[in-house]
């Protein structure tokens, strides 16, 4: 007999708050077991990616205990904004050896994350889709990095809840996974930074962020995120949309250009419960009920 699927605990840091999540796999769906959210007087997001407040780092990790305390999960998985890790794509030749790709994506993340040639490079990578040229096969691979001291930060949040280890989890990734069926573009509206992702069926096909707000540039970004994916705006199911400046003044020029009308995206349509609440606060759990999935 086979064990049962162990229970994810996700949390994610977006400005002062904090949101998380236990969710339970099972046989017809993935199920919530608890579920909140959390806001302090500083930025929360920068003290544990940025700034390395150790004063705010202990307190965001008490607001997790009191949150997942007890959790069954053996590992706390971290959605992260791309604005606060080293986030990109490389096209890489399929037939290359297992160690000269990950030199390759070492090298690669060196480079982007300005690192010098003595730092360590720990890279999270994972496949994205494989794409057929005249060279030959090409492996899309999406790569996240944060600096050493980020991970000590994120090993102290998951030695406070009492589990084995962590994980991150990009946001326009997670996005992509609640995106719904059919072919999506998904913006993350916010007051300091735009985040796109494209999924097909929740399949992560693409992602981007750039840290303008202003509607023309978050309609560029969409724009260009689509057709990196291959993806034209007339085959689009949806535009989903969540974050604290998803507006109709922010959003409307991409919903011309992509032909799609703007709706909040529901990270709790995979789920068996959905909570009373606006469809802008729901919205906002996108990113930690995406990566538990």
């Amino acid at each position: 007999m086979s064990e049962p699927a162990r229970a994810v605990a996700v949390a994610g840091l977006s400005g002062r708050t904090l949101r998380f999540a236990e969710v339970v796999p099972g046989e017809t769906g993935p199920s919530l077991r608890r579920l909140g959210a959390a806001d302090f007087d500083f930025d929360a997001e920068r003290a544990i990616f940025e700034t390395g407040n150790g004063a705010a780092l202990e307190t965001v990790a008490e607001a997790l205990v009191e949150g997942l305390g007890g959790t069954a999960a053996d590992t706390l998985v971290l959605a992260a904004h791309p604005t606060v890790t080293t986030s990109f794509f490389s096209r890489l030749p399929v037939a290359l050896a297992p160690d000269v790709r990950a030199g390759q994506l070492r090298q690669e993340t060196a480079l982007l994350a300005d690192l010098s040639p003595t730092q360590a490079v720990r890279v999270r990578s994972r496949s994205v889709r494989v794409e057929a040229t005249p060279q030959g096969d090409r492996e899309w691979v999406h790569v996240v990095h944060v600096d050493e001291t980020v991970h000590v930060r994120l090993a102290r949040l998951a030695e406070v809840l009492g589990v084995g280890g962590y994980d991150l989890a990009d946001s326009t990734r997670a996005a992509a996974a609640v995106a719904g069926p059919g072919a999506s573009l998904v913006v993350g509206a916010f007051s300091e930074h735009t985040e796109v992702a494209v999924a097909r069926d929740g399949v992560f096909l693409f992602g981007t962020h750039g840290p303008s707000t202003a509607p023309a540039d978050t309609a560029y970004f969409a724009l260009a995120a689509l057709q990196q994916a291959g993806i034209g705006a007339a085959d689009l199911a949806g535009l989903r949309v969540y974050g604290d400046d998803a507006t109709d003044e922010r959003l409307d020029l991409t919903a011309e250009f992509t032909g799609a009308e703007a709706t909040w995206i529901d990270p709790f349509s995979s789920f068996r419960r959905r909570p009373e609440a606006d469809p802008a606060e729901l919205a906002a759990f996108t990113p930690v009920l995406g990566a538990a999935l």
